[in-house]
């Protein structure tokens, strides 16, 4: 009780910190679950389907088909155009789009839209041909171009667009991926390079994240797939989680993200990928991860407990003095 009393400063300066520590973690979570959603507004437009794959011979003409759907309020007017498109490097780029460039595998002079531009009204729809001319010398391999729509500023009854008037107008632009695969003997390689291990944030404490790295070496596009499997300290295994198929474009490097929501977590863990790589006869790689998880509550509460400790230590040896047997005993005199 003595030490206490004398050191009740220290002790109101530890309260003190402690409490202003909670008060600033309580404010952060409340503002936090003070956000609000935004409404569910449709003023945009729809493009189908996203993705287009075609297997032709050289010489054969192929005939699909887009569908545009005006979600806005008004009449709205597109143009379509066509563009190549290459594979990225950047985890968080699939393709990139070359306006007016032309690519390795380039098949934007084959590849014809129905109509260069139309108008919708509000809740309208289209479909548009889009045709595929395979030319008769097409070498076998991968070609890759996309077919891109996009909406012109509206107009109103005295024929100004809203950029005249001074109005801010989002001109947006929507892209069907034309993946072509002419028959014959292509370079068919990639293979798993890499595993990655997303912590949780703040905002969702259980959810963690794996990204797969995967790289394609060869002159047509590859549809990966397989699992990840995650296992604890013990070897038991926690879930496998599927990776669904993927396109990884030639000559890059494609990122896939799969999510885990797992329970509660502590200690070390593996997560294992099995990726197919798409071709030949079951070929599949495999990589894994080790990541170790420990809960910042736990953490805290331990480092708290071993600070009072080293503390009540540092007060008690100070406080009281140890002397000897030899030094207790009174002077013989």
């Amino acid at each position: 009780m003595d030490l206490f009393l004398k050191n009740s400063s220290f002790c109101k300066k530890i309260f003190v910190a402690v409490g202003v520590s909670v008060f600033a973690l309580s404010f952060a979570f409340f503002v936090k679950a003070q956000t609000t959603n935004l409404p569910d507004v449709k003023n945009d437009f729809v493009l189908e389907p996203g993705k287009v794959e075609i297997f032709a011979n050289p010489g054969e003409s192929i005939t699909k088909s887009i569908t545009v759907t005006n979600r806005a309020s008004s009449e709205v007017s597109f143009k379509v155009e066509v563009e190549d498109f290459v594979g990225s490097m950047n985890q968080d780029q699939a393709v990139i789009l070359l306006g007016d460039e032309e690519s390795p595998y380039s098949f934007k002079g084959n590849v014809v839209p129905d109509i260069k531009s139309f108008s919708l009204v509000s809740n309208g729809s289209i479909s548009i041909p889009i045709k595929i001319n395979v030319p008769a010398n097409a070498q076998p391999g991968g070609f890759y171009t996309s077919v891109l729509v996009s909406n012109a500023p509206s107009v109103d009854a005295g024929g100004q667009s809203s950029e005249v008037q001074g109005q801010t107008k989002i001109i947006s632009r929507v892209g069907t991926l034309f993946f072509i695969r002419v028959n014959g003997v292509a370079t068919e390689s990639g293979a798993l390079e890499d595993i990655r291990v997303i912590s949780p944030t703040v905002d969702i404490p259980d959810l963690y994240k794996f990204n797969i790295l995967f790289k394609n070496d060869g002159n047509v596009h590859l549809v990966p797939y397989g699992w990840v499997t995650v296992k604890d300290m013990f070897g038991k295994m926690m879930i496998k989680i599927p990776v669904d198929a993927y396109f990884a474009m030639p000559k890059s490097i494609r990122y896939r993200e799969v999510e885990w929501k797992a329970p509660f977590l502590f200690g070390r863990f593996e997560a294992t990928a099995e990726i197919n790589r798409g071709y030949g006869s079951n070929l599949v790689d495999t990589k894994t991860v080790a990541f170790w998880v420990i809960p910042w509550k736990i953490a805290a509460i331990a480092i708290a407990v071993i600070l009072v400790i080293v503390l009540g230590l540092y007060f008690f040896f100070k406080k009281f003095k140890f002397v000897s047997k030899d030094e207790q005993q009174p002077p013989i005199i």
